[in-house]
């Protein structure tokens, strides 16, 4: 019924177009009568197909038996539509020719198949999107869920140092962790937010690992060029920042180095991380559970409107990410 209802004026058109063809073609003696005879019955087996023998037979791949009935409601269709008619004196005495009204059901009844066919796959192709909008949306929360205890994990280590050397600075790198993790478990529940946001997390993992000793790191990170009205999905720059520092040799502080820049306008946004490593210690391209995560949710977040490109040659480290902005 609210299949009928959504349709009504498709269907109003189709039940005057019966009227004006019995009226006016076959010019029967009563076209009201038969125009509200022959609808009915259209109707009925519409709906049969649209909510029995399409989900039961056709979803299955059940095509014969599918063929086989409509056949059959074809048959039954013309038989009532001639008993209503004509009476079941006429019909079963013998009298009346059914043929003529069997081929009067066969040409709407394809025509109706046609097109239940067509809004069957419509709404199939609807659910079949929803189901994988919900998907996606379970394996982004997934992957998010897996950025604060690989986060946590890293930066744990750094205090950790600090604290078994009693270094002062120890209770000032727990209140950073506080922050970044409050960023981190609070921040970030929308699916964008800001670049800016973004930045300054980045930062305050810098200021993080700068505590942990007095040295000079030559480490720089610019970030002037930013577009305040960018947005971007959250926690998606930090592995490659993290995996410069875990596995590079920025303790190094006459060779080691990290430079990192970050800029954005209306439409893109631009990351590149470069970073010194030492030969033959193993730096992550993508098979570290941070760089999986961040590949993965850029396939998911940005399809093909981003380019990542991650090389670790000559002792050099570079990551360089582009992200179209327009139209998200």
């Amino acid at each position: 019924m609210r299949f009928f209802t959504k349709n009504m004026l498709a269907w109003a058109g189709y039940s005057l177009l019966l009227y004006l063809l019995f009226s006016f073609i076959i010019e029967t003696e009563n076209p009201l009568k038969h125009t509200a005879i022959f609808f009915t019955i259209q109707l009925a087996a519409f709906c049969m197909n649209t909510k029995l023998l399409f989900p039961f037979l056709l979803d299955v791949k059940e095509y014969v038996l599918f063929i086989l009935s409509n056949l059959v409601l074809i048959i039954l269709a013309a038989f009532i539509n001639t008993l209503l008619e004509e009476g079941a004196e006429e019909v079963f005495g013998g009298g009346y020719d059914i043929f003529e009204t069997l081929m009067a059901h066969s040409v709407p009844a394809f025509i109706g198949v046609f097109v239940a066919l067509i809004l069957h796959n419509y709404h199939q192709e609807l659910k079949r999107e929803e189901k994988e909008k919900k998907r996606i949306l379970a394996e982004k929360n997934f992957l998010i869920q897996q950025i604060n205890p690989h986060f946590l994990f890293n930066t744990l280590n750094n205090i950790y140092s600090l604290t078994i050397d009693n270094n002062p600075k120890g209770p000032e790198a727990i209140l950073q962790l506080s922050k970044m993790l409050d960023y981190s478990l609070y921040g970030n529940k929308d699916e964008y937010v800001s670049l800016r946001s973004e930045v300054t997390y980045i930062t305050n993992f810098i200021d993080l690992f700068k505590l942990k000793d007095d040295r000079i790191h030559r480490i720089t990170f610019i970030h002037d060029q930013v577009d305040e009205r960018s947005s971007i999905a959250p926690m998606l720059l930090l592995p490659f920042v993290e995996n410069a520092f875990k596995h590079g040799n920025i303790e190094d502080v006459d060779k080691g180095y990290v430079h990192i820049e970050v800029s954005s306008n209306e439409s893109e946004i631009n990351f590149s991380c470069v970073s010194s490593f030492v030969e033959g210690k193993t730096v992550d391209k993508v098979g570290g559970i941070g760089i999986k995560n961040v590949t993965r949710r850029l396939m998911l977040l940005y399809p093909q409107k981003h380019s990542l490109q991650i090389t670790n040659e000559n002792q050099v480290y570079k990551v360089s990410l582009k992200i179209q902005t327009d139209g998200i």
